[in-house]
């Protein structure tokens, strides 16, 4: 080696006790990792290791203010209604199944990752995996943690599509005696690690689809406020149960009858909520509309009731809900409750009268009045009086509108409620697009670039200043400043430098396929400690200057180091996995279980690549 060599201080000592400490408590979960965190910025002010004006550099770095800013941009996507296009788009690939669906965004992140770098494509999806889980029920835990490992695998693809591969073009001549013994370097094209790139992300896509059930967290399916519980319900009203998916083929004497006779056929427990013909859907469902030859339907009632009458009118029953999954979904519509008041101008009204469904959107189901339950046709020719109350089925967003109506008093207020702004969504697609732009091919630093996407919509209103300060996750940023310092402190007590020069895996009379895997195991431990790219710019003269001197190519030792400070799966240090944490609810031992197997792959796949390909 042609460093000087570093002798081992109480300062090292003091920094890697430090290190020691933080990793053991981190994966301990006695203590939340941001709060651990905090721990080592007061334990490096209190040992002065870093002046203070270097101790809290973290919060005002690059990194920090990029990931503040792509919260922003991520909540601006969603808020405008960007988000949940795109989460229909992945449903429809994925077909409405939890493994189909993980692997649509695995793909899709992978490739959005090849150009956009994984903390902006973590970002962008983050709110589409929100949407999937309001609407599947699939917990955000299932979805995450292969996303954003695919995004950092994906960033594998191109020249630009991680911050190692970015900085390698620029160090790989950067060394004195490496130009001393080699003149030039031939320098990467854009596109050079595409194969390398699509070996790595095939390898990580297959490892979740095999092993995630087992790897990822266990976690019950995400529950929803529903509104008016089905129990209360039932005991109420005697209308309620599950929601049943029914076909009406052309043989079933139910082809071709109005819906008024249709709901006389079935049992005073069950509810037809809404019908699809073709193209053409009805929720909630007029009672002049014709049920024609297979049409889909369903049936809100008891599952004993639903199938006696499904056999009895040759219906298919289905065993999910399929093309009603989304909009039947908790999330988007379920049971209410409304008392007319002694003010309502409807008092002396018949029910028929007011036509709920046409005017409101609203499927009253039945009514309660004293000790009485009115449903059906009785409940149609009822006069209102006040102190009734109607059992509804709606969709959430019509309840919203329907709590403006001082006629009715709406009793169901905990329900799912957004306000989407889709005349925004415009607005919001120009300004993720003009940071992308002004990063990509503008040369701008990557904080600016998001920061100026941030500022754009909230100052045209696709997201109010309140709401862009709520969707910051202050853990993550806390975790990220904090931790920060630790790899400057590193650097300034030498501790990187002796850690380097005492790596026995790092010899020069070791086999040279044992030196590869000592610099890809060296580059993935850097990487945690001074982060991906400061591994990258610490590591590759080592690499050069190791395979000038054991007769290797250059360029393949210092894509190696490159490569495999990519290789962050073990820890959420990397932004995009920092992302995901508080989100996914994950500790950090979801992370090393998750991580630990693709890491070892990494490693296997990343070497027999770079020797087969370079």
């Amino acid at each position: 080696m042609t460093s000087v060599p570093v002798a081992l201080n109480f300062d090292i000592v003091l920094v890697l006790g430090i290190l020691v400490f933080t990793v053991l408590l981190s994966l301990s979960n006695v203590i939340r990792v941001d709060v651990v965190a905090v721990l080592v910025l007061v334990v490096l002010g209190i040992t002065r290791l870093l002046p203070p004006e270097q101790l809290f550099s973290g919060f005002s770095s690059e990194a920090v203010f990029s990931l503040i800013s792509i919260m922003i941009i991520g909540a601006g996507l969603e808020k405008s209604g960007v988000a949940l296009h795109t989460a229909r788009w992945v449903l429809k690939l994925g077909r409405e199944r939890p493994a189909k669906i993980s692997t649509v965004l695995m793909i899709t992140s992978g490739f959005l990752s090849a150009f956009m770098r994984s903390l902006g494509t973590v970002a962008v999806l983050l709110p589409v995996v929100t949407r999937i889980t309001a609407r599947t029920g699939i917990p955000k835990s299932r979805l995450l943690i292969p996303m954003a490992f695919c995004s950092i695998l994906g960033g594998t693809l191109t020249m630009v599509g991680s911050s190692p591969l970015i900085l390698l073009n620029s160090v790989l001549n950067s060394g004195p005696d490496v130009h001393r013994k080699i003149p030039t370097l031939e320098p990467f094209q854009l596109f050079s690690v595409f194969p390398l790139g699509m070996l790595l992300l095939a390898v990580g896509v297959l490892y979740f689809f095999l092993f995630g059930k087992q790897l990822l967290p266990e976690e019950s399916p995400t529950t929803f406020n529903s509104g008016t519980t089905k129990t209360h319900f039932l005991k109420t009203y005697g209308k309620g149960g599950d929601i049943f998916e029914l076909k009406v083929p052309a043989t079933s004497p139910l082809a071709y009858i109005n819906l008024k006779e249709f709901e006389l056929k079935l049992d005073p427990s069950s509810s037809l909520l809404a019908v699809i013909e073709g193209k053409e859907v009805h929720f909630p469902p007029l009672r002049k509309i014709n049920i024609e030859p297979n049409a889909m339907i369903a049936i809100m009632g008891i599952k004993e009731k639903v199938i006696e009458f499904a056999e009895q009118y040759g219906l298919k029953l289905y065993p999910r809900l399929n093309v009603f999954a989304e909009m039947l979904h908790p999330v988007r519509a379920g049971l209410s409750e409304a008392v007319i008041p002694p003010s309502s101008e409807l008092i002396g009204r018949e029910v028929r009268e007011l036509h709920m469904k046409r005017n409101y959107q609203l499927h009253v189901l039945a009514l309660y009045r004293g000790q009485t339950v009115y449903q059906g046709e009785e409940l149609r020719d009822l006069t209102l009086r006040s102190g009734d109350t109607l059992g509804i089925y709606c969709r959430w967003e019509a309840l919203a509108d329907f709590h403006k109506n001082p006629d009715f008093v709406v009793l169901t207020t905990s329900y799912p409620r957004e306000e989407l702004r889709p005349q925004k969504a415009w607005l919001a697609i120009f300004f993720f697009l003009l940071s992308l732009i002004l990063i990509v091919a503008g040369g701008f630093p990557v904080s600016v670039g998001l920061l100026l996407g941030g500022v754009g919509m909230i100052a045209t209103g696709v997201l109010t200043i309140d709401e862009a300060y709520e969707t910051v996750s202050w853990r993550t940023v806390f975790l990220l400043g904090g931790l920060m310092p630790l790899g400057l402190v590193m650097q300034v007590t030498q501790t990187t430098d002796w850690l380097t020069q005492h790596t026995p895996m790092l010899r020069e009379d070791l086999p040279i396929w044992a030196i590869q895997a000592g610099l890809a195991l060296s580059a993935t431990l850097f990487s945690f400690a001074i982060s991906a790219a400061g591994s990258t710019i610490v590591l590759v003269p080592v690499a050069l200057d190791l395979a000038v001197n054991v007769g290797a190519d250059p360029r393949i030792f210092a894509l190696i180091v490159a490569v495999a400070s990519s290789n962050t799966f073990l820890l959420p240090m990397q932004q995009a996995n920092a992302l995901i944490l508080g989100p996914g609810g994950y500790k950090i031992s979801d992370f090393v279980r998750c991580g630990f197997g693709l890491t070892i792959l990494y490693w296997a796949v990343m070497l027999f690549a770079i020797n087969l390909f370079f």
